[in-house]
């Protein structure tokens, strides 16, 4: 048997593949490609694939075409570069890791919220260009008054959607003993009440929070969830946290209200394009903390995949049932 992995992939479990049969690595961050599905399907045709796991390569119908799979392991929270329908008619199961990163955008959510908060970033670029001087009272005045935020313990935190890394988020929130309101219709209200949220309408999300962060799926119901009318609602000087997806929002409404001050601040991993353009105008705001789409770029979340999806192979070899499988029809 030969297991093709262009995942990042801890070394363990290439060892606990390798008691199935030979385990090629080829990861993309050390080829630095990002294969196609034609480009896929010929590698798996010349390699004689009999299981593949990947993480951003697109397993499309070619790679179908080229080979008969035993298994596909998605190193995604879902397997949205798998063509799972095409999968399910070849019957071949589909594993994948959900909550894989949950707890590193959690973390990444919580960074950007005391960043804005505290004016973490501003302040750090007046002391290393100089623009800090302590012997100029009325300047050192300004400067502190300028870093003057708020304590996470006197805000209304409020999470758009309450999955695996809502729940991360919402944990830490409360051990800084915000006030956590959400709005989720498809999560039970034992799920809140565990958690020490208040469930809330949307409507009453977006007028009540004092930071907003986003931690809901594209949807057609959630696509520009995020639109003028609706920052018209918010708090003035609310801030704004997107870890999610950028279609959430309407980026012409976001830079408005950051323009105008309408909103205080807004901490973005996520663009329109990715990464963004140099020329993006989000980019040259003060009011604004961006990283690269790096909420899931730890190590652990490495791990985190590497086990969940190296044990549900495991399983299907062993003609056991996996925990986390995409078409579960087909076993």
């Amino acid at each position: 048997m030969k297991i093709l992995v262009t995942a990042d992939f801890a070394k363990e479990g290439i060892a606990m593949l390798s008691r199935h049969g030979e385990v090629i690595h080829e990861p993309w961050s050390e080829t630095g490609k990002l294969l196609m599905a034609e480009e896929l399907a010929e590698r798996v045709s010349d390699l004689e694939v009999d299981v593949l796991i990947v993480e951003v390569d697109l397993v499309h119908e070619e790679v179908f075409e080229a080979r008969k799979l035993r298994a596909i392991g998605c190193c995604r929270g879902e397997p949205i570069n798998v063509d799972v329908e095409t999968a399910t008619d070849e019957g071949v199961p589909v594993v994948f890791a959900p909550g894989r990163n949950a707890r590193s955008v959690a973390d990444l959510t919580l960074g950007f919220i005391l960043a804005l908060a505290r004016g973490i970033v501003p302040m750090h670029g007046r002391l290393t260009s100089g623009r800090f001087d302590p012997t100029d009272i009325q300047s050192l005045i300004a400067d502190l008054g300028a870093a003057r935020g708020f304590e996470l313990a006197s805000a209304t935190v409020g999470l758009l959607g309450l999955g695996a890394v809502g729940r991360e988020t919402a944990t830490r929130l409360r051990g800084f003993g915000s006030r956590v309101i959400a709005y989720d219709p498809h999560v039970a209200d034992s799920v809140f009440e565990q958690l020490g949220v208040t469930r809330v309408t949307l409507e009453a999300l977006f007028e009540r929070s004092d930071v907003l962060s986003l931690h809901s799926a594209v949807t057609p119901d959630t696509r520009r969830i995020v639109s003028a009318e609706r920052i018209a609602s918010m708090k003035d000087g609310a801030l704004l946290i997107n870890t999610a997806r950028h279609q959430l929002v309407d980026g012409d409404a976001l830079l408005d209200a950051l323009r105008s001050g309408k909103l205080g601040g807004a901490g973005l991993d996520v663009f329109a394009a990715e990464p963004p353009l140099p020329g993006d105008p989000v980019l040259s705001l003060d009011n604004v903390v961006c990283t690269p789409h790096i909420g899931g770029a730890t190590r652990d979340v490495i791990w985190h995949q590497t086990r969940m999806v190296a044990s549900d192979i495991e399983r299907i070899l062993r003609g056991e049932t996996p925990e986390h499988c995409a078409n579960p029809e087909v076993l």
